[in-house]
């Protein structure tokens, strides 16, 4: 009687175990670490430094970065003092320079 009750108790815990198994865990993605896009501002800045020509973009950079001054105003105010500078020149070569200047900063 003790060789069944120890044979049935026996097989109880291996069919539990059989049953439930290791545990493998539950499966977690991976957290893809994207870089986040460039600023807009930055794009169009990029495309005066490589057109040479700042037009009617101005305005869209200033708005950019102007919604800038919410999150960093030390680095907008002084974007924008530079944009006021950008907009007076009119020497192409002059242009990409101060726009690839700017870029650089954001």
């Amino acid at each position: 009687m003790i060789v069944s009750r120890n044979l049935f108790f026996g097989c109880a815990v291996l069919l539990l175990a059989a049953v439930t198994g290791c545990g493998g865990g539950a499966n977690i993605p991976e957290a893809s670490v994207t870089p986040p896009p460039p600023s807009p501002v930055k794009a169009m800045l990029m495309d005066v430094a490589n057109s040479g020509e700042l037009g009617s973009g101005a305005s869209m950079i200033r708005d950019g970065l102007e919604a800038l001054n919410a999150t960093d105003a030390a680095k907008a105010s002084l974007l924008l003092e530079e944009l006021t500078a950008l907009e007076g020149l009119e020497d192409p070569d002059e242009i990409k320079a101060k726009a690839q200047a700017m870029a650089d900063q954001l």
